[in-house]
């Protein structure tokens, strides 16, 4: 089939029926949002048909993450596959696959060096042959290629879909890295940025000690002693959190080397002191990034890091000691937003809309994110 007619017949569409597709760098697997959307920009309508989670076996998570620790050639072209079956499994075990009209994926980061390279795996040319459907993915590299971060990505859709609001308000996702958006009138106004780790310096505390994938609950985090003098010491060293945005970051830098600056031994401890420096980083974001160009009262969290009751605890007391409300999004929402809003960037893709933001990423210009790969 012509790609100009594929195009066209999609164009003229009203609404597009969108599975957007999500894995982030927890690893545990894919987030899928099969929704139908109508519209671009802040005209975007939205209604979800369905949500579904696909885990990733063991034996693959335990791949990506050997992967992070020692790089092969030969095994990113081996997960390059794998991962990109596992997002043709996910897909094809959703009620609603057949009437999927556009795959709008992520893919699994596994490489983020801002302005340079973002490295996402999982072959969107196999999801396309694999499931028959037209796919978009690739979102990041454009946004670099104009001079950009890549990242972060979602502040585009937080906009669109939350404009409208009058009272300024930030929107935080704690997944992997916990980032912000922060809503004003005027897109080339927003303020957004990865404030710094979320959930990944815990996560690798509770797998080398616990042979956990995550802390549930903040469990183990509980049974510890926060190490209040500690924490802070390692903020003032911590070159990110000190960084002025437009900034991006991810496990290149926060990683297990990073966990080492703490230097406690008792395990529980080391859980217990990370879970506060998740909040310490956001508390301090807010302190020297945030308050001098907004009068954000209110912060609406999503993703993983809600479900750890420990440190949204401590999140929480840290941002209400300086005027910051803290409420959270209803559990399937902020399980699946950002595979919500990926749908929503798929759409931008096909109906050729700008949708990285300049002001945010610190790119040139504004540009069509995404890569086209089709069935046939």
């Amino acid at each position: 089939m012509h790609l100009k007619k594929i195009l066209d017949e999609l164009y003229r569409k009203k609404y597009l029926r969108i599975a957007g597709m999500m894995s982030g760098t927890s690893f545990d697997g894919i987030d899928i949002a099969i929704v139908d959307v109508k519209g671009t920009y802040t005209n975007i309508t939205y209604c979800v048909v369905e949500l579904c989670f696909h885990a990733y076996p063991d034996s693959l998570k335990e791949k990506i993450r050997s992967f992070i620790e020692r790089p092969s050639m030969e095994i990113m072209a081996e997960l390059d596959v794998e991962i990109a079956k596992e997002y043709v499994k996910a897909l094809k075990n959703c009620k609603s696959f057949d009437s999927v009209e556009v795959v709008s994926m992520h893919g699994q980061t596994i490489w983020h060096i801002p302005r340079k390279m973002s490295l996402q795996i999982g072959s969107a040319d196999i999801v396309a042959v694999e499931t028959g459907k037209v796919v978009v993915s690739d979102f990041r590299r454009k946004d670099i290629a104009a001079g950009g971060e890549g990242a972060p990505l979602v502040p585009y859709v937080d906009f669109c879909v939350f404009s409208k609001k009058k009272e300024p308000i930030a929107l935080i996702n704690i997944g992997g890295i916990s980032n912000v958006t922060v809503l004003s009138q005027n897109i080339n106004d927003l303020l957004a940025f990865d404030m710094g780790p979320g959930n990944t310096l815990l996560d690798f505390a509770v797998k080398k000690y616990f042979g956990l994938d995550f802390d549930e609950n903040g469990k183990i985090a509980k049974k510890g002693k926060i190490h209040y003098d500690i924490a802070k010491e390692v903020l003032n060293s911590d070159e990110y959190i000190m960084k002025s945005p437009p900034k991006s970051t991810g496990k290149e830098y926060y990683n297990e080397s990073f966990m080492r600056r703490f230097g406690i031994d008792d395990p529980y401890d080391l859980v217990a002191t990370l879970s506060y420096y998740t909040a310490l980083s956001i508390k301090t974001s807010f302190e020297r990034f945030i308050l001098s160009k907004s009068d954000v009262k209110k912060a609406y969290f999503s993703g993983g890091g809600t479900k750890n009751d420990f440190m949204m605890a401590m999140i929480k007391k840290e941002l209400e000691e300086i005027g910051v409300r803290v409420f959270t999004f209803n559990e399937r929402f902020s399980d699946f937003k950002e595979a919500i809003w990926f749908s929503l960037l798929g759409n931008e893709f096909f109906r050729g809309k700008f949708s990285n933001v300049p002001a945010v990423t610190g790119a040139k210009n504004k540009v069509i994110l995404g890569r086209l790969s089709l069935p046939y």
